[in-house]
């Protein structure tokens, strides 16, 4: 009988070994397993010992840094692979405080590409599978803290703390990295289930500092109004953002909890600072010291770090552009001195980038336009996010939005026989697959607001299929889409031209094949007989006209990579020939945040449109120089405003920029976060300054598509008198046409520079 016992336990044995070496590994891990990342990641829960390589430091959800330096010691990357790039082969691990000294990648990023064994608990960290809480981590050479090694012991918290002794006078906290307890405050508003704010509700009378802050907390199962005590480890960290976020945003305080606990419920809420009232935010400077001095009185950025995390209140706020990712851009009033458009909005100006700026976080269904306003107080609290501070408002009570009146605007001059109109006008990734809706827009906006203009230079054309990827860049469609509507609701029959870029060579969406090209009426004006130029052919100014109609100016340039190429154009208007060149500049993606890091902004796109602009002086100067008398007007979306350096540039002797002929209030083109801004521009030969007139027609900016909207863009336009064939400046011995003068003894109409007629060499 006990033989039999033994061989049936040998048989069973036998059976589980073999199911044990069929069976693929399944369950929970066990922290005596070694498991690959791979598996590590499959398995993503229990205790477990993982063995991989360091391939980088984690930034962000499936984002990772590979190359040093790195931006701090609270985490690695792990791979099975040393050379491993792509995210779902890779596992964050979090680096405990005990072992940031020896295994933090700011610390020691020549540990990048080791083997390493690291033991913890499989769960989710940066919200994929990961390995936190770590209990031992060793090198594969057997350097590094064995399990029963745990290192040094982490120090004791620091108790007594009030929440603005933890934020401090600044924009880190003095307790950053140091574990806290005991802090207390009101819940007063939630972040989902894993976040919050509280705040003390006894101000210490300093306001330099913040009395509240922003704590993680997974499930933390508490309401608004709860009073709670928080121990936890104090952190800068940065939230929502773009993919640069850790290079450009500014980190909030929180706290990092290890417990929470609830004192009491339903306790009021503290009274909200009232902006424009309590408080006074500065109104001219974002930062005028690099974060030297922190001077919340002075300091845009400094002002709204002092309120980081508290609830805040504005009185009947003034809507100054559309909503915009739910966020809606506001002032609490307006400034003496400060320049306002007609229908609300604020300028952005050469003296000041407007730091009162406020931003309420609202949702995208929220339809607001510049000039509505709310009618009470906004109240909410200041947090911060994709490179701007924003105010997280409380939407039950959230007053009513009281709209303003819709101000249409149409060109100030009527079509005149003897002169030529020109518009320059950005569609918005216009195609013949855009909807009809957006194309009977721009079509009205075309033929009641501007009047139908002799020539309509377009930005932003994609190619027939819009951004599908069919390796076509023909727009031929996309174009008579827009001319059979034009044609359909009254205007006249258009005709058009361009040159299709080399497929998706010159930036924008992949696919769309975005180019500027032009719509002329040839009742009005004709193009000039010439050859067509190609995608790489450059065109030139010989013998009185260009080589190639239209053509482009130096395509195969190096500066023009991944960025549309100047298209020049030369029409004939009552026997006058004009030469019209459009543009769409290099955008300014890459520059800093306004209210980021890096103080003052680094403009990092502006040398490309410097040198393009250059390019183009060059070019027009070379024309003036062969025929004083050339009539040429450059447009297009310039992606800088009239007092940056690419412009001057540009116009460097040869130009007179129309835009700066207008009044202040109406010099904008675009909205950018509540910023009215002119990024649209028509410049003209020096000697048509005073034959000219320019208009800007804000029929999109300040407006969401539900009041109308056709673009992003707000067309711009010129009226030119192109004086039937007579010289536009008096030759060498005075005599030409009559002119007015201004005091100064100048033609009437040059602008603030004061140009005579005449060209310089480019330089």
């Amino acid at each position: 009988m006990g033989k039999l016992k033994r061989k049936t336990f040998s048989w069973l044995t036998a059976v589980i070994l073999l199911l044990g070496y069929a069976t693929p590994y399944s369950g929970q891990a066990s922290a005596e397993s070694i498991l690959t990342v791979q598996q590590a990641i499959e398995n993503n829960s229990g205790s477990a010992t993982v063995e991989g390589y360091i391939v980088g430091h984690t930034t962000g959800t499936n984002s990772y840094d590979h190359e040093a330096p790195f931006g701090n010691d609270y985490n690695f990357a792990l791979a099975d692979n040393p050379d491993e790039r792509d995210p779902a082969k890779i596992l964050p691990v979090q680096i405990s405080f005990s072992y940031r000294s020896a295994f933090g990648l700011q610390t020691n990023p020549d540990i990048v590409g080791k083997k390493i064994k690291v033991t913890g608990s499989l769960e989710d960290y940066f919200s994929v599978p990961a390995l936190k809480s770590p209990s031992a981590m060793q090198f594969a050479d057997g350097s590094g803290m064995d399990p029963g090694e745990p290192g040094e012991p982490e120090p004791p918290a620091i108790t007594g703390l009030k929440i603005h002794d933890i934020q401090g006078e600044g924009h880190a906290s003095p307790y950053k990295d140091q574990q806290v307890g005991g802090v207390t405050g009101i819940v007063t508003k939630l972040e989902g289930n894993n976040a919050f704010f509280m705040q003390d509700p006894e101000d210490d009378g300093n306001p330099n500092t913040s009395e509240a802050i922003y704590v993680y907390k997974r499930a933390h199962g508490l309401a608004e109004g709860d009073q709670v005590e928080v121990d936890g480890l104090v952190k800068e960290w940065v939230l929502e953002g773009y993919s640069e976020k850790l290079e450009t945003d500014l980190a909030m305080t929180e706290i990092n909890a290890t417990k929470v606990t609830k004192l009491a419920s339903g306790v009021e809420l503290p009274e909200p600072v009232v902006i424009g009232q309590d408080r006074i935010a500065p109104t001219q400077v974002i930062d005028n010291d690099q974060f030297g001095v922190f001077d919340p009185a002075e300091d845009g950025i400094d002002f709204y770090e002092s309120l980081e995390g508290m609830r805040i209140g504005v009185e009947s706020p003034q809507v100054i552009g559309p909503q915009k990712y739910g966020e809606v851009p506001v002032i609490a009033n307006k400034v003496e001195g400060k320049v306002y458009s007609p229908q609300g909005g604020i300028l952005l100006t050469e003296e000041s980038s407007n730091p009162e700026r406020m931003f309420l976080l609202i949702d995208r269904d929220f339809v607001a336009k510049a000039g509505d306003y709310f009618n009470g107080l906004v109240t909410g609290v200041v947090s911060y996010s994709f490179s701007n501070f924003k105010i997280l408002v409380d939407q039950e009570t959230l007053p009513e939005l009281v709209e303003s009146e819709l101000i249409e605007d149409y060109a100030t001059f009527e079509q005149r026989e003897n002169k030529l109109t020109i518009a320059s006008y950005n569609i918005e990734n216009f195609s013949a697959e855009t909807n009809q809706s957006k194309t009977a827009r721009i079509a009205d906006s075309i033929i009641n607001n501007l009047k139908t203009p002799d020539i309509v230079g377009l930005v932003e054309v994609q190619d027939n299929d819009g951004q599908t990827a069919s390796g076509s860049a023909d727009a031929s469609q996309s174009y008579q889409a827009l001319i059979d509507e034009i044609i359909a609701q009254g205007g006249p029959a258009y005709s058009w031209t361009d040159i299709a870029p080399e497929y998706n060579q010159d930036g924008g969406a992949p696919g769309g094949n975005i180019r500027v090209g032009y719509l002329y009426n040839p009742e009005r004006v004709q193009l000039k007989e010439a050859p067509k130029g190609t995608a790489t052919d450059a065109v030139a100014y010989e013998n009185g006209d260009l080589t190639l109609n239209p053509g482009r100016i130096d395509p195969q340039n190096p500066i023009f990579e991944d960025t549309r190429k100047p298209l020049a154009a030369e029409f004939v208007f009552k026997g006058q020939e004009v030469i019209v060149i459009a543009n769409h500049f290099n955008s300014k993606g890459g520059d800093d945040p306004l209210f980021g890091v890096t103080q003052p902004p680094v403009l990092d796109s502006e040398a490309k449109r410097i040198e393009i602009a250059k390019l183009l002086n060059e070019f027009i100067a070379g024309i003036h120089a062969e025929d004083p008398k050339a009539n040429v007007v450059v447009l297009g979306d310039l992606n800088d405003f009239e007092f940056s350096k690419p412009i001057e540039v540009l116009e460097n002797g040869q130009l007179t920029n129309m835009v700066e002929t207008l009044p202040e209030g109406e010099r904008f083109t675009y909205n950018y976060q509540g910023n009215s801004q002119v990024l649209d521009h028509i410049l003209v030969s020096n000697h048509l300054a005073d034959q000219t007139e320019a208009d800007i027609i804000n029929i999109n900016s300040l407006y969401m598509e539900e009041h109308g909207r056709a673009s992003d863009h707000d067309p711009v336009m010129v009226q030119i008198h192109l004086n039937n064939g007579q010289r536009q400046c008096p030759d060498a011995s005075s005599n030409g046409p009559e002119k007015q003068n201004e005091d100064n003894g100048k033609h009437l109409g040059h602008d603030k520079k004061a140009k005579a007629c005449g060209y310089d060499k480019a330089s």
